[in-house]
């Protein structure tokens, strides 16, 4: 289990960096669906470690910044959306 973690935090950072380079992979539909599946097996996997590793905590901060980065996202979209 601790080396899916480690996976899915080297995975959290492939997406940070599609974001940044605002991809057109990563803002698909495909993209965003497995944005939102990763992240959800994200926090699944954090929940199965055990509680005292260091790599939970890893990956809890991980998860927390993805889904800031999901909220941004949204928000971006929305008051550019609304703009004339």
């Amino acid at each position: 289990m601790k080396k899916i973690a480690v996976v899915f935090v080297m995975v959290h950072f492939m997406i940070f960096i599609l974001w940044i380079m605002n991809s057109a992979y990563l803002f698909s539909p495909i993209g965003i669906t497995a944005w939102i599946a990763c992240v959800g097996a994200g926090f699944f996997i954090q929940i199965k470690l055990d509680k005292v590793m260091k790599i939970r905590t890893v990956l809890a901060v991980s998860n927390g910044w993805m889904v800031f980065l999901m909220g941004a996202t949204l928000f971006i979209y929305f008051a550019v959306s609304s703009m004339p």
